[in-house]
């Protein structure tokens, strides 16, 4: 298994643009304001990440068999 470099989860760019295009929205839309407000729409959403992580651990263990 590689080495991880610490981080766990990272969103780009390039991934709020693919996510658009699948809604069917261009790219020329996601300008440097939409996508600030992206982020702070999923910082929002994330709140209880340490919820989803606990359950993320809890079912890579129980799978680790």
């Amino acid at each position: 298994m590689p080495e991880t470099n610490g981080t766990i989860f990272i969103l780009t760019r390039q991934d709020v643009i693919e996510c658009a295009r699948e809604m069917g929205i261009s790219k020329e839309i996601i300008t440097d304001d939409v996508l600030q407000r992206v982020k702070e729409g999923v910082e929002w959403g994330l709140e209880c990440w340490s919820t989803v992580v606990k359950e993320a651990i809890k079912n890579a263990i129980q799978n680790q068999v």
